[in-house]
């Protein structure tokens, strides 16, 4: 009973910090796409990707709430119309604190170190390091502001992506939006008690250590999704995503081949020469099983 109580209160407290009245604890996806045809030669590939992102927090007082969790992500497909197809991954490792230093506001501050490579054997060449700063204001008890900042030293140097967010929800609680830009957006409408109509925009860039061929890929993904969410009950959820790349690409660069600084989608003494052809932008069709965490 202790510990059922502990972990209660642990979910409690890092539910405030986040703003929202519950806590995605496990999320699961599964996305597959059509033929992507090259754009400069034959050739087409789909992309297939598995991932999971757990979090479990940990009270320490009214203040304080421990941080950890894992990410994983797997991706398959063919980075040139001539070979075979090749497998990316990352495991992400999620330690920080989340801080109430007021009533109105409290922070998240995390440390994400990973290992990003297609995993032929794991050298310090496929360690990555990075970190998150985000700040949360809160306005009301429907309207919540946040602030923050990314940073990872990606294969291609450093790379910083400045935040700047809300988070909202109407007074029926039919309407949310959850808004964290340049990288996350997500609106919905809850039609049934167990239906939830909604849309989303998910943007990110990643580098992956290709060994043995000496060379690095860097994933670059922007995609507008349309979902069906479906409440099996108030902790498991399902989504149905039919979504569209734009601007999306697995390009591959020499490993010594690095640029000056980016940030957010600008690239500073970028003069790198792309060894593989792009493909053409396409359908995405996801899953995602979400374990939810209310309080209500």
């Amino acid at each position: 009973m202790r510990l059922i109580l502990f972990l209660f209160f642990s979910l409690f407290y890092h539910a405030i910090f986040f703003s929202q009245n519950y806590i995605d604890l496990a999320k699961f996806h599964y996305s597959n796409t059509p033929q992507n045809k090259f754009d400069s030669i034959g050739g087409t590939t789909n992309i297939e990707e598995f991932g999971a992102d757990i979090t479990f927090p940990i009270q320490l007082n009214n203040k304080n709430v421990v941080l950890s969790g894992l990410i994983l992500e797997q991706i398959k497909l063919k980075i040139h119309p001539l070979a075979d197809f090749t497998t990316i991954s990352t495991i992400n490792l999620k330690i920080g604190l989340n801080r109430n230093h007021s009533e109105k506001w409290n922070g998240t501050y995390l440390l994400l170190p990973k290992l990003s490579s297609n995993f032929e054997k794991i050298t310090a060449k496929d360690f990555q390091l990075g970190g998150l700063i985000l700040m949360k204001y809160n306005k009301n008890d429907n309207l919540k502001y946040n602030v923050g900042l990314y940073y990872n030293n990606e294969l291609f140097g450093a790379f910083f992506v400045p935040l700047l967010g809300l988070y909202y929800k109407s007074k029926n609680d039919k309407l949310e939006a959850n808004l964290t830009l340049p990288i996350w957006a997500d609106v919905n409408y809850k039609l049934k008690n167990w239906l939830i109509i909604g849309t989303n925009f998910t943007a990110g860039v990643k580098s992956f250590y290709l060994e043995n061929d000496y060379t690095y890929v860097v994933k670059k993904t922007n995609e507008i999704f349309g979902y069906l969410q479906f409440n099996i009950n108030k902790s498991l959820l399902i989504q149905t995503k039919t979504g569209y790349s734009i601007g999306r690409s697995y390009r591959v660069y020499h490993e010594n081949e690095k640029i000056d600084m980016g940030i957010s989608s600008f690239r500073f003494g970028d003069h790198r020469t792309v060894l593989n052809p792009d493909f053409k932008d396409g359908l995405i069709f996801q899953i995602r099983l979400i374990y939810r965490f209310n309080l209500e």
